[in-house]
């Protein structure tokens, strides 16, 4: 893996089109707005990624062993901003929007029916009003991963209970074959 420093010199960072607005507090037309931007950018930026980590996967590109790559770097970054982790880096951030692209882009891969959909799920739960990666027939408990939640959340938890990447791309192969039936044990 690259020297951090050098990557985070040299790395542009994904900048959204959508207003910076929390998802929580967007309009339903707003998310879907979100949600047909993202879908534009994620050829984009995925290519951009590829290039950018010198990924040796080619035309593969992204495998499960560039997703790790994305979450080692995230877990770097996520290192270099100290313990209190109130605050993230753009770095971080970026890496958490390209993370979801590649694992949307790698999902589809083994199910063409996967594609970013705006969250349907009930107030109550943390995937609710959200950009989603999802089955056309997903419900409010399976068949969906939250890319941009998921990289935070696990990779803060990762440094909270000193577990380690590994332990993250773990968790990401079961949540896969949970939600997508996609078995990479």
């Amino acid at each position: 893996m690259m020297n951090f420093e050098d990557f985070d010199q040299a790395y542009d960072w994904f900048v959204p089109r959508h207003e910076p607005i929390p998802f929580k507090e967007m309009t339903r037309a707003q998310l879907r707005q979100v949600v047909k931007l993202f879908k534009e950018d994620q050829g984009p930026r995925t290519a951009y990624v590829a290039e950018y980590l010198v990924s040796t996967s080619g035309k593969d590109f992204p495998t499960l062993s560039d997703l790790e790559q994305l979450l080692r770097l995230g877990r770097e970054s996520l290192d270099r901003t100290g313990p209190q982790m109130d605050d993230i880096s753009g770095t971080f951030f970026s890496l958490a929007n390209d993370f979801a692209f590649c694992l949307c882009v790698f999902l589809q891969k083994y199910r063409s029916d996967v594609d970013w959909v705006a969250s349907k799920t009930s107030k109550k739960t943390l995937t609710y009003n959200r950009p989603l990666i999802a089955r056309p027939d997903y419900e409010a408990s399976e068949g969906y991963i939250d890319g941009l939640q998921f990289f935070s959340d696990s990779l803060r938890s990762s440094v909270r209970r000193g577990k380690t990447v590994d332990d993250v791309m773990r968790q990401l192969k079961r949540s896969i074959k949970r939600n997508f039936d996609i078995n990479f044990s």
